[in-house]
């Protein structure tokens, strides 16, 4: 059965940012599971602090994907502050989606998703 996540996509200029779990040499959106009784807008917001320290100023739902593993819950969201690694992961980029980065198969699949519908 798959987990239900809050994703959230955060830009600065044409770069996305994503982060790398502690031990993974793979990166990925920011986010994390919903808790029980939790709305996916406040997981969303909750997971982006804890990950990078940014704040949320503005979310807006984009669309529901089914991953392997994973049903997200996909937020473009504007946050103020500047990214500062957490204990929950161990790098951050802002990716550009051409370089040589190495991402898991759901970023692309949901980013894909997102620049289709006109991002």
């Amino acid at each position: 059965m798959a987990r239900n996540r809050a994703t959230a996509i955060v830009t600065c200029g044409d770069k996305v940012l994503l982060v790398r779990d502690r031990g993974r040499p793979t990166y990925a959106l920011p986010g994390g599971g919903i808790e029980d009784d939790e709305r996916p807008e406040s997981a969303v917001v909750r997971e982006l602090l804890e990950e990078t320290t940014l704040e949320a100023t503005n979310i807006t739902h984009l669309f529901t994907f089914g991953g392997k593993h994973n049903d997200h819950e996909v937020f473009h969201v504007e946050a103020t502050g500047d990214v500062k690694i957490s204990e929950e992961v161990e790098g951050f980029t802002w990716w550009d989606g051409i370089d040589k980065t190495p991402v898991y198969p759901h970023v692309r699949g949901i980013l894909e998703t997102w620049r289709d519908a006109g991002s």
